[in-house]
Parts: structure tokens; sequence; C-alpha cells
């Protein structure tokens, strides 16, 4: 079940939404009402409500927006449970002074913005003992550790509360457990509440109003990652990333299950680079299959991996993950991709044994994770490759590493290449105005690949059209990527048109 939190400044406004929200299948919002600026009138709000309500009224110190006397917040508590709302939600330290009543449930909840608890166990005894029929503990991981944590535990709980019997089912005294971790590192935690045994999760209304660090929209859990459609037997995959917000991987994996009928979800997961090792060794726990790997991760996760493919050996990167019997296999799905996408544009067929790539001159810009497979996926194909990057270090290993041909980035114009190949991420939204080769230094009858496919029209490939050239979009290899995934992940086959038209639909900036 997912739990819409309400919180707007009029009555009005709280009603009507309540009222959308039930019209849409919602059956619990949270109605919080230190966000009303006018006192708040229990009848209006709660006499003819559409659904089941949980009640909060949150400090400051707790992340509300409460600012009158807390002898008036508490009163104010004590009178909406004698309205009987299915729930009423205290904070720990003020839960003892308030009485059960009537049949509304007790949410005893505890907030921490800087850490996660030391000791939950200790933590859980403390509020088991303040009458409650939920306990909800929202922290603030420092850590990926940190969220396996608190997800462990919660899990734990809430096993041992079904099996006990639980006050919330009314077939036993076990206490339930709603863990949530705040911030973006636990946005998968919420998406994956139901998989920890925890009986809701929590939603905001509206992307206007983000009340809470890492909270997702309602609709984004029902219509993206199909929340309600989520069991004990749902594979989860995902993506690493840093930032991640930016990426379309969950929306096309996510509906491709969807529109196959596989029983998968595919979540967000944005790791800082001390956290990626501990993350893989702590995945199967989380109930993980599979990982895509992307910006800056591509690199560090060869570290742990147990078995990889020889392109994985031969360019130092990884972009898919599979967890499969306690083994960690790597792949790289970018190389053959890029290449397919290149040669498709030039009339080729990467299934033909000597491709149109064969002698071609290329140079490639960018000596990182995306420029490593570039330059192994032309090698491969017979392409003579030079390798260019501002850090000259960087693409001078990657020259001795892959046996390619390497130029300063200040020369990168010498060169007369038949194939131009942009690797770095110069041009990417939101920095669209900028190019990593000059329009005039192009040339009519030149291929230019761009890896960047967010815009999918990048300045880099605009230029090179007017300047007559071939011009090949990232989203291509984009595609093409993102299918090896899919088939490596679920054994089945991916769309690739269905696939393309939701990265053409969904990108940033349409051109």
């Amino acid at each position: 079940m997912i739990c819409v939190t309400i919180a707007c400044g009029s009555h009005t406004r709280m009603v009507s939404e309540q009222n959308k929200l039930a019209s849409a299948g919602i059956q619990l919002v949270e109605l919080r009402l230190d966000f009303l600026r006018r006192e708040p009138d229990l009848y209006r709000l709660l006499s003819s409500r559409p659904g089941a309500v949980i009640v909060t009224v949150r400090r400051k110190q707790d992340g509300g927006m409460w600012n009158d006397s807390e002898s008036k917040r508490l009163a104010l508590l004590r009178s909406a449970i004698v309205s009987q709302p299915e729930f009423i939600d205290l904070e720990l330290d003020v839960a003892g002074e308030i009485e059960r009543f009537g049949s509304t449930r007790r949410i005893i909840s505890y907030h921490d913005f800087e850490q996660t608890p030391k000791d939950l166990d200790k933590l859980f005894s403390e509020m088991e003992s303040k009458d409650p029929d939920i306990i909800k503990i929202a922290a603030a991981p420092k850590s990926v550790d940190d969220m396996f944590r608190l997800m462990q535990f919660v899990n734990e709980k809430n096993r041992v509360a079904k099996e006990a019997g639980d006050k919330l089912s009314g077939k036993g005294n076990g206490i339930r457990v709603i863990g949530i971790c705040m911030g973006e590192i636990g946005k998968a935690a919420r998406i994956l509440a139901k998989k920890f045994g925890m009986p809701f999760t929590y939603a905001t209304f509206s992307r206007e109003r983000i009340i809470a660090p890492g909270i997702l929209v309602y609709d984004e859990l029902l219509d993206l990652y199909h929340y309600e459609s989520i069991n004990n037997e749902t594979s989860v995959y995902g993506i690493i990333a840093n930032p991640i917000g930016h990426s379309l991987s969950p929306l096309i994996h996510n509906r491709s299950y969807i529109e196959q009928k596989i029983n998968a979800v595919y979540v967000p997961f944005q790791l800082e680079d001390s956290d990626v090792l501990l993350f893989l060794d702590r995945a199967v726990e989380f109930g993980i299959s599979g990982i895509s790997v992307t910006i800056p991760h591509k690199v560090k996760v060869v570290e742990r991996l147990t078995k990889i493919e020889p392109a994985v050996d031969k360019i130092g990167a990884c972009n898919t993950i599979v967890f499969k019997n306690d083994e960690l296999i790597g792949y790289n799905t970018d190389y053959m991709a890029a290449a397919s996408s290149i040669e498709a544009a030039m009339g080729g067929d990467i299934k033909n044994e000597i491709g149109i790539l064969q002698g071609k001159s290329a140079l490639v810009l960018g000596a990182g994770g995306a420029g490593m497979a570039l330059v192994y996926g032309l090698k491969k194909r017979g392409a003579i490759v030079t390798v260019t990057d501002t850090i000259n270090e960087k693409a001078t290993e990657l020259s001795i590493q892959l046996g390619c041909e390497i130029v300063r980035w200040e020369d990168r114009y010498n060169s007369k290449p038949e194939i131009l190949v942009n690797c770095t991420p110069v041009g990417m939204h939101p920095n669209i105005n900028e190019t990593p080769f000059e329009k005039e230094k192009l040339y009519a009858g030149m291929v230019v690949f761009d890896a960047v496919y967010n815009p999918e029209n990048t300045l880099l490939l605009k230029s090179a059209r007017e300047r007559g050239c071939k011009a090949v979009s990232g989203v291509e290899m984009f595609v093409g990527q993102a299918c090896l995934q899919f088939k490596l992940f679920t054994s089945e086959k991916a769309s690739a048109t269905f696939i393309r038209k939701i990265v053409k639909d969904n990108l940033v900036i349409h051109q």
C-alpha cells in the first residue's frame, strides 16, 4: 500500500486532494496538519473522509512546520484521536503523554536527520514500550552500509511480527516496522518497502511539494515502479551512478518489464565512490539480481567481479553485473552497442565477420569508461584508432592498455580521422552549448558519433550536419546497450523499437 502525504496550507485543498487520491485508488493518506495556515478544523477534514487517514502534526525538529506551542500541538493530537482517524502519528518522546483512544491505531515515530542510530534494537525496545501498532524509524544514512543495516533490521522485525501474528492485522501482538532511509541513497528502499515487509511506503502528492528528502511522488511509484504489483517473487534490478536523477534506465527497464509481463522492478542507487564495493558485497542481501553501472563507477566495480567477459578484461570497465550463484559476473554492453550503431549508420552490419569499419581511421575523444569501450569496439571491428583526453595521462594509460595511438588534447585537430567519436560529457544537458570539437575542424564525409544522448541533437552533431558529416546520435548506443542488458538480466529479448520510443519521448530536451 502507498500512503500519500497531503501537506498544503488550506483546508479546501487538503479535502480536494483526499478526494482526488481516493478516486485514483489510493487507500491511505497522511494529513499533515502542521502545514495548515489556519487552526485545523478536524470535523471538516475527517467527518467525510473518502478513505483511511493518518493524522500527523510534526514539529520543526522532526521535519515539520508546526510553529505554535507544544502544549497546543499535544492538545490537537488528543482532539484528533477523539475524532477517531484510522491512525495517529506520535513522536517517541511524546507518545507516553497521549493515551490510546477508541479504534485509532498508534504509529510511534522517530526521526534522525543526521545519522542512522547505531543501536536499532535498543531504539526499537524503547518505542515498543509506548504501545504502538506500527513503529516508524526515519533516518539519514551516511553510507550504503547504514541503508543495508536499517533495511535488514526492518525486514527481520517484520518477519518475526508476521510469523507470530501482528497487531495491525489483529492476529497477535507483533509490531510491524516502517524504515525510511532519507535522501537519494534511500529511494530504492522506499520503492522496495513491500519486499522488506513494511505495511506501506510514503509518497508525496506532487513534485512541487517534496516534504522529505528522497520521497517519491505517488504516481511515480505507481506508474514507473509499479509498486502495487511488487511481491516476494519480484526480481530486483537496478542502476548505480552518481548523480542518478538524469538516468532514463529505470524508465526503459520498468516499462519493458510491464510490456513483457515480467515480474521485476528496476530501482536507482545513488552511490559515492567509497560505497561502491560495499554495495556489491551486500547487494544479494538486498535481493538484487543484476545491476547497470554508469558514471563514475564503471572502472571501480571491476575490483569485485568474480567472473568477467573478455571485453571487460581488456577494457577495464564494466557496465553490467549479473549476480548468479554467489558469482558477480561482469559484462560490457557499451562497446558492441556503439560499434553496431556506427556501422549501421555507415551502411554496414556488425554480424559480418569483416565489417565496414575495417581499416577506417577513428579519433576517440575521452579516455574514461565510455572511451575505453569505444576504442575496444572500434579496434575489434578493424578500425585504426587514436585516443585523446584532457588528462593526457589517462589517454596514455588507455593507449597502452588497448594498443591504440595517442595524441595530446591540444593537438586533436592535427589528425583527419574518417570517424570522430565523442566520449566526453561535453555537450550533455544542461551544458548544451558546449562542444568538444570545433565546427570549423569538421569536414564533409566524416562520420561523427556522440555518446551523449541527452540532448539527442548535441551541438557537436548539429555542427557535423551543417558541415556535411554523417551524424550518429548516442541514442542508438544507449538503446543497444539497454537491449543487451535486458537480455542478460531476464533472458528475454527486449524491443529496440519500444525502448527507442521511450528514450526519444523522455529526453529532457526535444530537438
